[in-house]
């Protein structure tokens, strides 16, 4: 009885010997699993959560770089259309001057008042850039050799405005009669009254008469030695009943700031 007691002991510890290692094991294996499982499934849960977000973030950040590629597409159209319009003006503008410089010089070309003789010029230097009232043409003794000091200068067939007072090789200086200081004789009115027409400076002359003398606003006034051409027409009549003349102001028909061509003429 006692030997099998012992036995029994003996066996049964030595059974709990065996399977005390494998528990630990067990829960060891148990835990693992259970955390990679739960891992897994929390991977796959929060992907599950969150992967709409992400689409609609992906959506969002995929429209505002849509939207900003839009916007700086449609500023560099708005820019390119700028440019465009800006050239079509300068065409449109270089179009007309071109359109308004044949007129003028297919006129002058048919103007038969004044001899074949005469010459054209563009004004490059206008009197608003020189001292008094002096313009230069681009026209001097290279291009024509008989080009010389004294010889009058035209705005058309009629009018006319000074004379060449310097000849260079490339370029001609023209004083106009109209230069502060000029004197120069003429005739007013259709009566063809004498006077001498001094210059006043832009276009501008003045001369006295007679107070008795009529003299009206828009009376035409011409020279006389050099040839019966125009000179202006009378602007102002200024009269002082204490004084026995009258005073006259006459303009040039053309604004000397804004001609671009001259016509010149032996005198």
């Amino acid at each position: 009885m006692k030997m099998s007691y012992l036995q029994d002991r003996d066996y049964n510890f030595s059974q709990t010997r065996r399977v005390g290692w494998k528990k630990p094991v067990i829960i060891v294996v148990f835990v693992v699993g259970l955390y990679l499982w739960g891992s897994a499934m929390f991977v796959e849960t929060s992907a599950f959560i969150v992967y709409p977000f992400l689409r609609i973030s992906g959506k969002i950040d995929q429209n505002f770089s849509d939207s900003l590629k839009s916007k700086k597409s449609l500023l560099a159209e708005n820019r390119k259309l700028k440019l465009d319009n800006e050239k079509m003006r300068v065409e449109m503008l270089r179009f007309n001057n071109l359109q308004t410089e044949n007129n003028l010089l297919r006129g002058l070309k048919e103007d038969t008042t004044i001899t074949p003789s005469s010459i054209l010029g563009r004004i490059i230097v206008k009197p608003n850039h020189l001292p008094y009232d002096e313009i230069i043409i681009d026209v001097g003794q290279t291009a024509v050799p008989g080009l010389k000091s004294g010889q009058l200068v035209f705005a058309d067939k009629e009018v006319v405005l000074g004379q060449i007072e310097l000849v260079a090789n490339s370029y001609s200086k023209i004083k106009l009669f109209s230069n502060g200081g000029v004197k120069i004789p003429v005739v007013v009115g259709s009566s063809a009254i004498p006077s001498i027409a001094e210059g006043l400076g832009a276009g501008n002359f003045s001369l006295t008469l007679p107070r008795g003398v009529n003299i009206k606003v828009g009376d035409q006034v011409k020279t006389s030695i050099i040839g019966s051409y125009i000179l202006g027409y009378v602007a102002n009549v200024f009269k002082d009943p204490n004084d026995p003349f009258q005073k006259i102001i006459f303009r040039s028909p053309y604004n000397i700031f804004e001609m671009e061509w001259v016509r010149l003429m032996n005198i």
